[in-house]
């Protein structure tokens, strides 16, 4: 059926070109230019010298009247040699046509797939797709395929992206179990069970976080949970470790560089009190009261990322978050916020619509 349409449409192109390009002329003195139609004009050109000796046209006009019958004569002459020249062309033209549509058959069934299946709408990919419609999408494919990786790994950040953090550490867990565990899967589990625990990283997110820097040493994002957990619970000697350790790796322009250095001198300050102190109290009671400063008077974008940063130091993701849309609302415009969006997409923020 596809050959058989597509024969018909190609010889239908074909027929047009060719009644297109063969060029035929519609004239009312159409044919071709014989002695009869020649004695005509000597006839009429007789005519015209009788009018000029009898006096009923002068020289000029005369002259303009040859002139006339003359131009009328060559454009005869060159529609019938024009008519005659295509006809010797209709052969060429009607071989390059045949040529062009072999060729074009030829390539295609060369290079195209004229047996594949008809695909429905539904199943073909659209750009302006929501992403709540692409993960119900996946989700379909995944009840069909449950061992399909590719599947999970996409739709595991789809997950945290809109606030399903069960959702998201079930698909973390999915992946491990069918391909292993990684320094990035460990702590992408880890995140999920944090967002689901409220931000706390307690309990299995702490072992996961020191699994991964077990199995990479490098591994910045576990290595940065740590940290902000060790300042949180008042470890300041494994703080401060952690923390130089972790500045020690960038090259000077990473984004989160200055989160580090302020969870370093944190470390610092509170190991500077004395260990006896309940300095963990204090440092949140300071990020507690600019944080309620902020939201009763409002405050600068500067203050605004240093509670965001100060939050995730604590390790209070979801107050973090919570922060972050604050100055959001405050700050609507992104072009003024430029170093609070970088610290917060470095450090897993949602930007949720106001």
């Amino acid at each position: 059926m596809f050959w058989l349409l597509a024969i018909v449409v190609t010889a239908v192109a074909c027929a047009a070109l060719y009644y297109a390009a063969r060029g035929r002329v519609v004239n009312a003195t159409a044919g071709a230019v014989d002695d009869a139609t020649t004695a005509h004009f000597r006839l009429q050109l007789r005519e015209i010298e009788s009018d000029i000796a009898s006096g009923r046209l002068n020289e000029t006009e005369g002259q303009a009247a040859r002139a006339e019958m003359a131009r009328e004569l060559v454009r005869l002459k060159t529609e019938a040699k024009g008519r005659d020249s295509m006809t010797a062309r209709q052969p060429v033209l009607l071989l390059a046509l045949l040529a062009t549509a072999g060729l074009a058959f030829g390539a295609y069934a060369y290079l195209g797939s004229p047996n594949l299946p008809s695909a429905p709408l539904s199943s073909r990919s659209a750009t302006d797709m929501t992403l709540e419609q692409a993960v119900a999408r996946i989700e379909e494919q995944l009840t069909r395929t449950p061992d399909d990786l590719r599947g999970w790994a996409a739709i595991g950040p789809a997950y945290m992206q809109l606030g399903r953090f069960a959702d998201a550490e079930r698909a973390f867990r999915r992946i491990i179990e069918l391909d292993g565990p990684s320094a990035d899967r460990e702590a992408d589990l880890a995140e999920a069970v944090m967002m689901r625990q409220g931000g706390s990283a307690e309990g299995e997110p702490l072992r996961l976080f020191e699994s991964a820097v077990e199995r990479d040493p490098r591994h910045l994002r576990s290595l940065f949970y740590l940290a902000g957990e060790a300042t949180r619970v008042g470890e300041f000697q494994a703080a401060i470790a952690q923390w130089t350790a972790l500045i020690g790796m960038a090259d000077g322009n990473e984004p989160w560089l200055d989160t580090a250095r302020a969870g370093l001198a944190a470390a610092q300050e509170g190991l500077d009190t004395g260990a006896g102190m309940p300095t963990q109290v204090d440092i949140e009671g300071m990020v507690e009261g600019l944080s309620s400063r902020l939201t009763a008077e409002g405050g600068s974008i500067a203050e605004w990322t240093r509670l965001v940063r100060s939050r995730l130091v604590l390790g209070q993701t979801e107050l973090a978050q919570a922060a972050y849309d604050a100055a959001r609302a405050a700050y609507p415009d992104a072009a003024g916020r430029t170093e609070l969006d970088v610290l917060a997409a470095d450090n897993g923020l949602v930007a949720n619509d106001p």
